[in-house]
């Protein structure tokens, strides 16, 4: 579960002189209470945020044969309420604070965090540890939650290389519980009982077993006096022991071939893979930078799939889209490799061209050049898994889930001390041919059942100094002499720095923003001493040329997006200039305006595209003739300027009618019904007009009936307009969004842009909330029945066999 972010206006907090600091996560302390919960805390005062985590060292790997997904599924079930939070109160008050929530299962662990604005910490604390001991598992809610964990199961489905990630899996480990699947088979999940869900409740969910993990703006004392306050009545009580059966030794190499509706051959290779706690992982970390780069060891960040090869890295070339993937894990698990080729390509080529380069690092020592290169970018490459208050609650709890916090503490140093004979071993011990397992997936039909689901995308009080106080200024604006906005922010976080440029149009190495309608953006982040030259690295991306137009994707997911986006742009194509830059980071503002002035005071500052024509309000209905498991439903209607108070009053409709996992749409077709289980939507604007665009994926026989019920709950904003408090828990929302947004550069620059875009400017946070208490809900009643006239789009796909 991962929210979508749209960041509308921009937040200002108390200026301070610039400064160099980042997240050190050994300044982290670390307490255990009496009823054995671990409680790591980090301080840090750059934000007025503050994250916390709850990891229970529980995930699929603690489930047997036959109950399959009850990990995931009671972490959906923990989300519908206890006994102090019923029916979703916990995730309305985190919402309706301007906070954001998130929760997975994966091998080792279920996770749930959230961030707020500081004063949410009690609230936050409140929550878990209600989850962690007073969790309602109701009749009633079994079969609706069942219904969107099905329905999530089938979205992963339609991923061929998620589809063939679980194959390999189950391929290459055939003992551990590594090899079922993360999220758990259909069949499995269709058979989970009420039983079921409170026995592992009652024996997993236990304070012995969890980590509580706090970082950002608090009081270290004040804050450990509160957990030991609110925790104090979780009661400590027996955990289940874990049973993992040992993974047989692989006498040779394993292969598996699938078939399906797709028009490339899909590839992964997998081999062994060290524990996180192991010894051999550093250098095998090392082994992996150089064989393709490592995208971090932060799943919040990278993710739970293949991250793609680094220029420069032995795998860079092979295919255009060759990845790796290695989690860190309790026990040892497996570094894939993943990639597609044509159709009609050679399989035996690619995987020849591989073993090549894996015998180049097995059988050759590198340099002490190569060597040293290879530590410089992994130790750069770490330091940016920590650019959040988030990203530290997370990788905190997690690497003291899976028993390695002191290796995630010490990485630096143990690195620092491998050799090359250390890499060479650890490539000999774990790349060796026979040990591989191939898998592909080459075009051809779907299996008439479908019997399982990819993977989801789903120390003792160590005490180091308090942190310094200093706070991120609050973003300043310039024009530069050829007319180009400029917006500059210091943020003390990390020693890095994001630099992005707003296009007026789409560039072939950019990105094409769905909430920034035929406008496109390039961001380059890295290191402050070479700002200047990330500058040129954007404008570098117009000499690229335009975007093309995308072709019609035969991903339902793809394909609603793309026809949203085209409900919204109807106009002439545009070239590519800039309209405006923002640079991010641990910078001095007054050096950077220099800096963008030398490099950019000559750039003409190109105006925000012409108006397009408005979108007609009538249904768009496609089909996709394959057999995928899920196919798409959205809803786009176009709304007021953008920057005005009436569009404010859109965005707090959309909350009230939707947010993630709640408002009358989440309520109605996700908490009491199983329709779906996600809704995605946004308020976007291209600087002239705004939309509201609303999307999910439904499986096809649940399309009709998710139709019915959007058009339902469209209507009745009108039959049954927003109430007060409504109106007020959006405000308090987006006031709330306003702080806690946007932490790292990247997101930080993003939030800036989509200001700039919406207003030409800057808006402090009390020019925000003059504006909300504005609003009235007479002002959304109003907005409603404008709100309501906007296009149903639907994909729908052949229908396919459970």
């Amino acid at each position: 579960m991962k929210s979508l972010r749209f960041f509308f206006l921009a937040f200002a907090v108390a200026c301070a002189a610039p400064a160099s600091a980042k997240l050190d996560l050994n300044r982290a302390s670390v307490s255990h209470l009496p009823n054995g919960l671990t409680v790591i805390m980090l301080e840090d005062h750059s934000f007025p945020v503050v994250s916390v985590q709850v990891l229970y060292k529980s995930g699929s790997a603690a489930e047997v044969t036959g109950k399959t997904g009850l990990a995931h599924f009671l972490e959906h079930l923990a989300f519908r309420g206890s006994a102090n939070f019923p029916r979703g109160r916990a995730t309305e008050l985190i919402y309706d604070a301007g906070g954001e929530w998130h929760g997975y299962t994966a091998m080792d662990q279920t996770t749930y965090f959230a961030t707020m604005p500081r004063d949410g910490l009690e609230l936050l604390l409140r929550i878990e540890a209600d989850r962690m001991a007073r969790t309602v598992i109701d009749p009633g809610s079994i079969t609706a939650e069942k219904g969107a964990v099905v329905t999530e199961l089938h979205s992963y489905e339609n991923d061929p290389m998620s589809v063939l990630q679980d194959a390999v899996a189950r391929t290459a480990i055939q003992s551990h519980p590594y090899g079922s699947p993360m999220a758990g088979y259909v069949s499995d999940v269709e058979q989970l009982t009420i039983d079921d869900a409170r026995s592992y409740y009652a024996s997993h969910y236990a304070p012995g077993n969890a980590v509580l993990a706090i970082a950002g703006d608090f009081d270290l004392a004040q804050a450990k006096a509160l957990v030991e306050r609110t925790f104090a009545n979780v009661p400590a009580r027996a955990v289940a022991a874990p049973h993992f059966t040992a993974e047989l030794r692989q006498r040779g190499e394993r292969r598996t071939q699938l078939t399906g509706p797709v028009d490339r051959q899909y590839f992964q290779i997998a081999f062994p893979s060290p524990a996180a706690s192991s010894g051999d992982f550093p250098a095998f970390l090392l082994v992996q930078q150089l064989f393709s780069g490592t995208p971090g060891l932060n799943p919040r960040q990278s993710g739970w799939s293949a991250s793609p090869a680094a220029e420069g890295s032995l795998l860079a070339g092979i295919t255009e889209d060759i990845g790796a993937w290695l989690p860190a894990t309790h026990d040892p698990f497996l570094y894939m490799l993943s990639g597609t080729i044509a159709a009609q390509a050679d399989q035996a080529t690619v995987e020849r061209q591989i073993q090549s380069k894996i015998a180049d690092l097995r059988d050759r020592p590198i340099s002490t050049t190569q060597l040293q290169q290879a530590k410089t970018h992994l130790a750069k490459t770490l330091s940016e898994d920590i650019l959040t208050t988030e990203d530290a609650a997370h990788q905190l709890a997690y690497f003291e889930g899976i028993g390695a916090l002191d290796v995630l503490l010490g990485l630096p140093a143990s690195i620092a001390k491998v050799s090359a004979k250390d890499v060479q071993r650890v490539a000999r011990t774990y790349l060796a041919p026979e040990k591989r397992t191939v898998a592909w997936m080459v075009p051809g039909p779907q299996p008439e059942a479908t019997l399982g689901v990819a993977n989801q995308k789903s120390a003792e009080n160590r005490q180091g100094s308090h942190p310094p106080a200093t706070q991120a200024a609050a973003p300043e604006m310039r024009r530069l002499s050829g007319g180009l906005s400029a917006i500059v922010q210091h943020s003390p976080l990390s020693d890095t720095v994001s630099v992005e440029l707003l296009l007026s149009a789409p560039v072939k190495n950019g990105r094409r923003p769905g909430d920034l309608p035929g406008l496109g953006l390039v961001l380059r982040s890295g290191d402050p001493a070479a700002l200047g030259d990330l500058v040129k690295r954007t404008l570098a991306a117009l000499r690229e040329g335009p975007a093309g137009p995308a072709e019609p994707s035969s991903d339902p997911e793809t394909r609603l997006q793309q026809i949203i986006e085209a409900q919204m742009i109807t106009g002439a194509a545009v070239p590519p200039q800039p309209i405006a830059v923002v640079v991010a980071g641990s910078v001095d503002p007054s050096k950077t305006f220099a800096m963008l002035e030398k490099e950019l005071g000559t750039t003409p500052a190109a105006k925000v595209p012409a108006d397009h024509a408005a979108p007609r309000g009538q249904g768009v209905r496609e089909k996709i003739a394959k057999p995928l498991a899920q196919g798409g439903l959205g809803y786009v209607v176009e709304g007021p300027a953008p920057g005005t108070r009436e569009a404010l009053a859109w965005r707090m409709l959309l909350y009230v009618l939707t947010h993630d996992y709640s408002g009358r749409l989440g309520r109605s077709a996700i908490t009491e019904k199983g329709l779906v289980y996600h809704i995605y939507s946004a308020l976007g604007t291209d600087g002239r007009r705004t939309w509201v665009a609303i999307s999910t994926g439904v499986d096809p026989d649940k399309a009709d009936a998710m139709e019915s019920e959007l058009k339902a709950q469209l209507a009745k904003l009108i039959s049954e307009p927003p109430t007060q408090a409504e109106v007020d828990a959006a405000r308090a929302h987006l006031l709330g969004r306003d702080v806690s947004a946007a932490q790292s550069n990247d997101e930080l620059a993003d939030k800036l842009i989509r200001n700039f875009v919406a207003t030409e400017g800057l808006v402090s946070h009390e020019q925000l909330r003059a504006s909300l208490d504005s609003i009235t809900p007479a002002d959304l009643a109003a907005a409603a029945r404008s709100f309501t006239k906007g296009a149903i789009i639907r994909v729908d796909v052949q229908n396919a066999k459970h």
